[in-house]
């Protein structure tokens, strides 16, 4: 078996989307989509040309299977996907456009799924050796002191291959409270190469939303790039030689939901092939403009000559 070139650890879920707007117990249509962040992630990078895998865990029931089919429709390797009997897959729903409209909220069903129970024994060190990279997010650790073991071994594992660390903090406070993702979100920032994050993750990690500053300690500190995901703001990205900013691109906005792991992947993607981080940013934020477009967090993700034709639009080419 040819082992991938980028590897992540998560699970992955199923995404209901209502098809209106407002509270959901209005709505009685909803939309399903394969998801989890780095789910999206895997996905995004293989579009770019790159073979990913993910680590994780389905239950066996129609929606694991519809999860294997499609990444494997993807190009995304499944092998170390665990399908567990008699568990049931994660769920969870998107409210779109209320109570704030062009925001959506999200609500969980994944207490006790399959994917909660991700162990160490899950991560084998055989098949990282080949990665380039391997990408973490905030939100495994914080599903079950097992899926937090496994999440820790992966980032060591990775340290052992020489692989390349991005990390997305993606604090989920519905999943732990921010006590325990700084206790151990702090430590591994410092072991990652690139820094996905935002200043409301800031703010729970280091008690300031002080991006330029942070940002400039983190680099001292030995971060390669560090990057700030500005919501409706656009984006800025930190080196050594200093740093870069992006506005974000005007779009309908359908649901803003897989916007951020639309961008990472797309960022990190950029950055392994050699483009420059102004290059990257600009490619990840077309990436997430195109996917608040529509329902579903990675369908609108694009190839490389789908950003082309995107930045040529906004030129008037």
């Amino acid at each position: 078996m040819q082992l991938p070139q980028i590897v992540s650890i998560g699970e992955p879920l199923i995404q209901l989307n209502a098809v209106s707007t407002g509270p959901l117990r209005y709505n009685n249509y909803f939309e399903k989509h394969i998801a989890g962040a780095e789910l999206n992630f895997c996905v995004g990078v293989r579009r770019s040309g790159f073979s990913s895998g993910l680590i994780g865990r389905v239950g066996e029931d129609e929606f694991g299977l519809n999860i294997l089919q499609y990444l494997a429709a993807e190009g995304v390797d499944t092998s170390q996907i665990r399908v567990v009997k008699e568990m049931y897959t994660g769920v969870y729903f998107i409210q779109r456009g209320y109570p704030v409209p062009g925001k959506s909220v999200m609500f969980y069903y994944r207490k006790n799924s399959a994917g909660s129970t991700l162990c160490p024994e899950d991560v084998k060190y055989s098949y990282i050796t080949e990665a380039k990279l391997v990408h973490l997010t905030g939100i495994t650790p914080a599903l079950s002191d097992t899926a937090r073991e496994a999440w820790l071994r992966m980032l060591e594992a990775a340290k052992k291959a020489e692989a390349m660390v991005s990390l997305d903090t993606n604090i989920r406070t519905k999943l732990w409270n921010a006590d325990e993702a700084r206790e151990l979100l702090k430590p591994a920032v410092d072991k990652a190469d690139i820094l996905l994050t935002d200043p409301d993750d800031m703010q729970i990690l280091y008690g300031s939303s002080e991006i330029d500053l942070l940002a400039k300690q983190l680099i001292a500190n030995g971060i390669q790039i560090v990057v700030v995901k500005l919501g409706p703001k656009g984006s800025k990205a930190y080196t050594k030689d200093g740093f870069y900013e992006h506005g974000q691109y005007q779009v309908p906005v359908v649901d803003p939901v897989g916007a951020g792991d639309a961008f990472a992947s797309l960022f990190v993607s950029k950055i392994l092939k050699g483009w420059s981080v102004e290059k990257a940013l600009e490619a990840a934020t077309v990436a997430g403009s195109l996917v608040v477009t529509r329902r579903g967090d990675n369908e609108n993700i694009p190839p490389e000559e789908d950003i082309k034709s995107f930045l040529d639009s906004m030129s008037g080419g």
